[in-house]
């Protein structure tokens, strides 16, 4: 279900998309609005799930988790639940998908190296319901892209 939302509303979340810390009376300025307006405008949006959170982009590579992978899992149908439920619970899980097709979910993992890769896929594996898991070490990234078009 989508929301509604006028070309200030996207403006507004635009700018905050570059940078979150755009004040807002920067923002009227830009699209000729009271900032009053700005902050209703924003409030709004919170409210309504548009805009989830504020928040900072982090370098992984700078903070000590300069390996990603892709894990690919098979589980049991019955229990694809439970091992969504324990993948989302992992701390270097980053990202989590139910999926169609050959597999059921597909994780993205950040860590330090292949070690504790290596350790993770363990625990993945040792999960109640999985089957299989396949793994996709990433060389290099082409594209990561954290602002949504719209």
């Amino acid at each position: 279900m989508s929301v509604k939302i006028d070309s200030t509303d996207r403006t507004i979340i635009r700018m905050l998309q570059d940078d979150a810390r755009t004040a807002f009376k920067k923002i009227a300025e830009k699209i000729g609005v009271s900032e009053a307006t700005v902050f209703v405008r924003v409030k709004k949006l919170r409210e309504r799930g548009v805009i989830k959170r504020f928040t900072a982009i982090v370098s992984p590579e700078l903070v000590g988790k300069s390996l990603t992978a892709f894990v690919l899992i098979n589980t049991e149908p019955k229990k694809l639940e439970n091992v969504l439920s324990t993948l989302s619970r992992m701390d270097d899980v980053y990202e989590a998908y139910d999926v169609t097709g050959t597999y059921y979910a597909i994780v993205k993992i950040r860590t330090q190296n292949r070690e504790t890769l290596a350790r993770i896929i363990d625990q993945i594996g040792m999960i109640d319901g999985v089957t299989r898991t396949e793994t996709a070490i990433v060389l290099r990234c082409v594209k990561e892209e954290t602002r949504i078009k719209i």
